[in-house]
């Protein structure tokens, strides 16, 4: 379960989905658990959710994939209030780039939830 942000009438839902080798089932299945734990943490009505997917791209120390430099971009602007991921291991797997995708979200205002830790 993700909880709501209880300040804001509409919380701002983002899910990140990467998979370096897999199909788009894997990106499918990602955002399904995501949407799961979003749906039965808020009330109904309460959360926009967009969709951030990277296909076939490594999570390792080089940049970020298109759908994560999107994702920072809108979390800078300020567009968003929670990322949903299944595992921050989707975010990078190098714990240098993650720190700083962490900080970078942190900075725009938003908080990470992942699906193993909700609850």
């Amino acid at each position: 379960m993700i909880p709501h942000r209880q300040n804001r009438e509409r919380a701002r839902y983002a899910i990140y989905a990467r998979t370096a080798a897999g199909g788009r089932e894997q990106i499918d299945a990602q955002a399904g658990a995501a949407r799961k734990a979003i749906a039965t943490g808020r009330r109904a009505g309460c959360a926009s959710v967009r969709v951030y997917a990277d296909l076939n791209v490594a999570g390792g120390p080089g940049g970020p994939g298109p759908a994560l430099a999107a994702l920072l971009d809108d979390t800078a602007a300020g567009l968003l209030d929670v990322v949903v991921v299944t595992d921050v291991a989707r975010l990078s797997r190098s714990a240098v780039r993650l720190r700083e995708i962490l900080a970078a979200f942190e900075h725009g205002g938003a908080r990470v939830a992942s699906v193993g830790e909700a609850g």
